[in-house]
């Protein structure tokens, strides 16, 4: 009798350590090409090697909100589906990325949006002088400025929204993930005090809201895909020192919906970015999606920890080890993919 108590309570202890263990066992991440751009007819996607590559489980593509709805009420799907067809027919995930946001000198928003006064001029400028992909040996007169929807404007929201249930009717559970562009908008001047002065027509608590209310319809209209905000910066915000509660509702609000959280630029130990959103990917529940693009750029960076370039291991270790990762999306910036991604990148 003691010696069957004793071996049921081996067994037990057993049972108990595998399920820990099997806690602690977290999936491979799964990395993705990412397509920051699409050509017309999509040939640099067809035409790109890397996605026969084993090691990368499809492509991340940027579709704008320009070229999805180029009349208003009018959707072209098109470049998706035949993107999809692609995909699927050399056994890869499709992950959209729907971009409003631009960082180029071109908007990416509809035309109606800038010519009916409802939509109060439908975009706002931003600067790229601060971005971290910017390219370090342009003149700062050759700024590249951006736009931004008015996504604060309630008519403009609506017709963003109108977009993804759309997308979503036609797409939940044929693809891998969708995601919004990044939260951070360069917008506002710096007075002599160092106070940051919006535009009339702009406040961030209005501009976090918007976003809250965008990822309840993104959530609603993908219920069978995985759906992801990336969250780095907040104008009005600027963690540690000035914490409005911007960041902590956003990620509250994501994990409230079950979303998955992520960012556009894989940098590790970078202190700008583990101050603002980090260290909420960190801490934010196992169980959910995280995932962050290695972007152009990012492999130019300086890793604070060593001092030297980051390099695909640093990536690696900061993904798995700090962030807890499930996805990885690479920008093919050359020299940095070919010569250090494609050699250094583990199979799974």
């Amino acid at each position: 009798m003691i010696l069957r108590s004793y071996t049921m309570l081996f067994a037990a202890l057993i049972l108990m350590t595998g399920s820990a263990i099997a806690a602690d066992i977290k999936p491979p991440i799964k990395h993705y090409i990412y397509f920051n751009h699409r050509e017309p007819d999509g040939e640099n996607i067809r035409s790109d090697k890397a996605l026969t590559d084993p090691r990368f489980s499809g492509a991340q593509i940027v579709y704008t909100w320009r070229s999805l709805e180029p009349e208003q009420d009018r959707y072209d799907f098109s470049a998706i589906r035949h993107d999809l067809r692609y995909l699927n027919a050399i056994g890869k995930k499709l992950w959209i990325q729907l971009q409003e946001k631009s960082f180029t000198p071109r908007h990416n928003v509809p035309s109606y949006l800038l010519s009916d006064p409802r939509y109060q001029g439908g975009i706002l400028k931003q600067s790229m002088l601060s971005a971290p992909e910017r390219d370090p040996h342009k003149p700062v007169t050759d700024d590249e400025y951006g736009w931004s929807a008015k996504m604060w404007e309630a008519p403009v929201r609506e017709r963003y929204q109108r977009l993804i249930r759309a997308l979503g009717k036609e797409f939940d559970g044929k693809i891998e993930g969708i995601n919004f562009s990044e939260s951070s908008i360069e917008i506002g001047v710096e007075d002599s005090k160092g106070n940051t002065i919006f535009p009339d027509d702009f406040k961030p608590q209005q501009y976090v809201d918007a976003l809250k209310d965008n990822m309840q319809v993104l959530a609603a209209a993908f219920p069978h895909t995985t759906t992801m905000v990336y969250l780095n910066f907040l104008p009005g915000e600027w963690l540690p020192w000035t914490d409005k509660g911007y960041m902590r509702s956003l990620f509250a609000q994501a994990q409230t919906l079950q979303m998955g959280v992520g960012g556009p630029d894989l940098m590790p130990y970078r202190k700008s970015h583990m101050g603002q959103s980090y260290g909420f990917i960190k801490d934010y529940p196992a169980n959910l999606v995280k995932g962050m693009a290695v972007q152009d750029g990012n492999l130019r960076q300086i890793n604070p920890r060593t001092g030297k370039k980051n390099s695909v291991e640093d990536m690696l270790d900061f993904a798995r080890n700090y962030l807890g990762l499930d996805y990885i999306f690479w920008v093919e910036d050359e020299p940095y993919f070919s010569n250090e991604v494609l050699k250094q990148l583990p199979g799974h």
